[in-house]
């Protein structure tokens, strides 16, 4: 509240905290792929069922998937290739809405141009996905090892060895196999989800009155959560069957789309069940944490000098 200075010469009005404009608090940079790693630990298993629903020759539903994978690799098979997602996180996740984040922090978009912030979407998921394509190919491959007969394993010991070996034994290029798709997923995925939580929040904030506060966290990534899945699940399950190819197999996009639809019209959305059931609660989960990380580690970016009032 206002006070009196020392000469009491006027009084001096308080700058505005970051404590009650929540609002004034921007994320670091390192926020995104902190809270996509806390998530992907926790979703880890469902994940992997999606991968090996969106592979399978045969249609098994998911409940006959996880139990071929206890049966094969255990428990601890819902894991594979969990080094893998989290090296992915923690560049094509982290890097996404790093640069998002930056571009809105420099108002090159402004908060009602919902057009601006879909074209944000798709730059930042772009960018995030040419540093992750590789990661994300090692997770894909390292889920579905188990898969195969014994002498066509590829036996990855970890994401390291994968980065290793697969240029050794394939080509440098082959890190990248599946990356137009995989590209276009993150662009798509970025647009869907970073961008259109952010446009889902302030209409909310607007039209519901709500405070910056995890109710509104929490009810935008639930929409946000619908739309996004839908939206990119049958670029998902392309990538996924590029990336678990063998050497010499799927090496066009059009091979992929007509091995994508050997089941007919519902080939693309394929494991979408546990792709909603897994994205649903991991995209608010996400959001929930990735602005609770700004509420309470948050850079303050209002102004701290106190003016003088007449």
């Amino acid at each position: 509240m206002p006070y009196m200075d020392d000469s009491d010469v006027g009084i001096l009005e308080e700058p505005k905290s970051c404590l009650d404009n929540p609002e004034g608090l921007t994320p670091r940079w390192w926020f995104g792929g902190v809270a996509s790693s806390m998530v992907a630990s926790v979703v880890a298993p469902i994940d992997i069922l999606k991968t090996h629903m969106q592979t399978q020759h045969h249609r098994r539903n998911m409940f006959n998937t996880a139990r071929k994978i206890i049966r094969i690799r255990g428990f601890v098979g819902f894991y594979d290739g969990f080094s893998a997602a989290v090296l992915r996180q923690m560049t094509c996740t982290n890097i996404r809405f790093s640069v998002y984040e930056t571009f809105r922090q420099a108002k090159i978009v402004q908060d009602n141009s919902y057009l601006g912030k879909l074209t944000l979407g798709l730059l930042a998921g772009a960018c995030g996905s040419i540093c992750g394509i590789p990661a994300d190919l090692v997770n894909v491959r390292m889920q579905t090892d188990m898969k195969y007969p014994p002498q066509k394993r590829r036996n990855y010991k970890h994401v390291i060895d994968a980065l290793v070996r697969i240029p050794r034994e394939e080509g440098f290029f082959a890190l990248y196999k599946g990356g137009s798709v995989a590209l276009l997923k993150a662009s798509v995925g970025t647009c869907s989800q970073i961008a259109s939580y952010d446009i889902i929040k302030t209409e909310m904030r607007k039209r519901l009155d709500m405070n910056d506060q995890w109710p509104l966290h929490f009810l935008s990534s639930l929409v946000t959560s619908v739309s996004s899945s839908i939206l990119t699940h049958p670029l998902d399950v392309l990538k996924t069957v590029m990336m678990n190819a063998m050497p010499g197999e799927m090496i066009s996009l059009s091979q992929a789309a007509r091995h994508m639809m050997r089941f007919g019209l519902i080939g693309p959305f394929r494991g979408l069940l546990p792709t909603m059931v897994r994205k649903g609660p991991a995209t608010i989960l996400l959001f929930v944490l990735y602005e609770q990380l700004r509420l309470h580690f948050g850079k303050c970016t209002l102004g701290g000098e106190k003016k003088k009032l007449k």
